[in-house]
């Protein structure tokens, strides 16, 4: 089905173990750090001077500082996008899980792949956080298809999926997440536009050409 592809979710499993425990051979298990306490308030992105401002136009590849909260706190990351294109080859094609119907709609086609990089700035415990939604545009004033709603799929070396990092907290921590959109090719994607908040869709950052 040509949809918007799904999140993916990491669920860790907790255990907390208050001092020294005997095993079965008489050594003792070294304690384990106490579980973290979830904030009473969900924080929350917020604008600062440091922060990219609403409306700003960035080059594709040039960084931006954008405001994100994870589940213990909000602070700040540096958000480099990128988009590269490729041919939709029948090989690519058939090794999604697509039904008939709409792999046929993908022939003659060209998938784009957005690209984000994703850097801790400061060192904020940003665990859990997932990378900003982006919206693409191409040249001609269209959003492109999105596919993959509901499965898993990969196109060379972007996998389309949502990374959610169960730790984010070091300071220059960094990972890398790839959107995998398609499109006509003579009409390619041109800009890419966040609108999530502390952003909206009136004054949004871009990243474009």
């Amino acid at each position: 089905m040509v949809t918007r592809p799904k999140s993916f979710a990491v669920l860790l499993a907790a255990f907390a173990l208050t001092g020294c425990t005997a095993t079965t051979s008489g050594e003792a298990r070294p304690e384990l750090p106490p579980r973290k306490e979830r904030p009473a308030t969900q924080p929350k992105p917020e604008l600062s001077e440091r922060a990219t401002a609403p409306g700003t136009v960035l080059k594709l590849g040039e960084q931006g500082v954008i405001p994100v909260a994870g589940t213990y706190a909000a602070g700040l990351i540096g958000l480099t996008v990128t988009v590269d294109s490729a041919p939709a080859t029948q090989a690519d094609i058939d090794g999604l899980p697509l039904k008939d119907k709409d792999k046929a709609e993908l022939r003659g086609k060209t998938f784009f792949f957005i690209r984000q990089h994703v850097v801790n700035l400061d060192g904020t415990d940003l665990t859990d956080m997932v990378a900003p939604s982006l919206v693409a545009w191409t040249a001609g004033g269209d959003i492109p298809g999105m596919l993959l709603g509901g499965t898993d799929g990969k196109v060379g070396d972007c996998e389309d999926e949502v990374v959610s990092l169960p730790e984010f907290s070091e300071k220059g921590a960094s990972f890398d997440q790839c959107r995998l959109v398609f499109g006509e090719p003579g009409d390619p994607v041109a800009s890419v536009r966040l609108t999530s908040p502390p952003y909206d869709s009136a004054k949004p950052v871009t990243w474009q050409q």
